[in-house]
């Protein structure tokens, strides 16, 4: 059985960037960089989480109690070291936002759906350009946009959506998911949420363009359960296209609620190799697609991954060990259940 520490250990070995997040991963700065900063050239911290609080002195965002600021020694002490650091930002899932009632999600039948804040609220787009440009202050290399989502397809239909909507194609304001099926408004409805997605990254890149050249990166969720990057438009309303004109930078998570690494020579491992084959398309249009991967707890699934990332010739390879201590319950949001 591999320890936590030997698979980091091999992780960082490998040349994949270690994803660090101080809730799932609780280890002190100095402790970390001291055991391994030795093998390390670049590392990926979250610097907001899905709670919705950040890891440093925000003016934005609430501070998480007790991790309010691992972000801000962790990334300057590397930076003293010499290491690169990439910073994770939580934008759509962010439990404190979702309580509020601006925000609130709701799916076709009229619940509410927890974790998770509405695109539309025009105000959660500046609310996280602020919180992004805090962040470019620091030392970092690339910011990475995560959660940059619907929460699933079913979703939302809150009253604000719902109303606007129904306004630019001249419906009534109460309906749900199969009305749209059965007038063939369906398309237009992926459109109309697809389109928040963007504005909001836009508003974002040109906040921080604006203030320092470092990349931005939007993580897509392609698990075997949505249709991987295919449904990845209609689940979470990720349109690849859009996303890619707006950045150049997109990390594709694998699977992130499927328990899923075949070995090479199989047959799954090849159908996953076609359900991503668009990545060897894009990286040579100028497009730099990463690959990230949840749950890497052993060497063999840590080759598998170095494998898919090689054979798609992605630019670079995200890994957080473990699983979100939430992963049961965003699952089931994320697949609508």
């Amino acid at each position: 059985m591999v320890t936590v520490s030997e698979i980091i250990q091999e992780i960082l070995e490998s040349g994949a960037i270690l994803v660090v997040n101080p809730t799932v991963m609780e280890t002190n700065p100095d402790d970390f960089l001291d055991h391994y900063g030795h093998i390390l050239d670049v590392i990926a911290l979250v610097a907001k989480g899905r709670s919705g609080f950040t890891f440093y002195q925000s003016n934005s965002a609430p501070k998480d109690k007790n991790n309010g600021v691992f972000f801000h020694s962790f990334c300057t002490i590397a930076d003293n070291m010499g290491i690169k650091v990439d910073a994770f930002l939580y934008v759509h899932g962010d439990n404190f936002l979702s309580q509020n009632a601006d925000f609130r999600v709701f799916n076709s039948e009229g619940s509410t759906i927890s974790s998770y804040a509405c695109p539309s609220q025009e105000n959660l787009s500046k609310y996280t350009a602020a919180i992004a440009m805090e962040i470019a202050q620091y030392p970092i290399e690339a910011l990475i946009l995560d959660d940059l989502m619907l929460s699933n397809k079913r979703t939302c239909f809150c009253d604000r959506c719902r109303r606007i909507f129904a306004s630019k194609w001249n419906i009534e304001r109460d309906f749900g998911l199969e009305f749209l099926e059965s007038r063939d408004l369906i398309i237009d409805w992926h459109e109309y949420r697809y389109t928040y997605l963007n504005q909001t990254l836009r508003e974002i890149t040109d906040a921080i363009k604006n203030q320092k050249n470092i990349d931005i990166s939007t993580v897509i969720k392609a698990d075997r359960e949505t249709n991987f990057i295919e449904g990845a438009q209609e689940h979470f309303g990720q349109n690849l296209a859009e996303l890619a004109r707006i950045t150049n930078n997109l990390i594709i998570h694998v699977n992130p609620w499927s328990e899923s690494f075949p070995a090479p020579s199989s047959n799954e491992y090849q159908q996953l190799m076609n359900s991503l084959a668009v990545l060897k398309e894009y990286s040579g249009s100028g497009i730099k697609p990463s690959l990230y991967f949840w749950n890497i707890t052993s060497s063999e699934k840590l080759k598998i991954a170095l494998k898919l990332k090689e054979d798609l010739r992605a630019e670079k390879l995200f890994i957080e060990p473990s699983l979100p201590h939430d992963f049961t319950k965003r699952r089931t949001t994320n697949l609508g259940f």
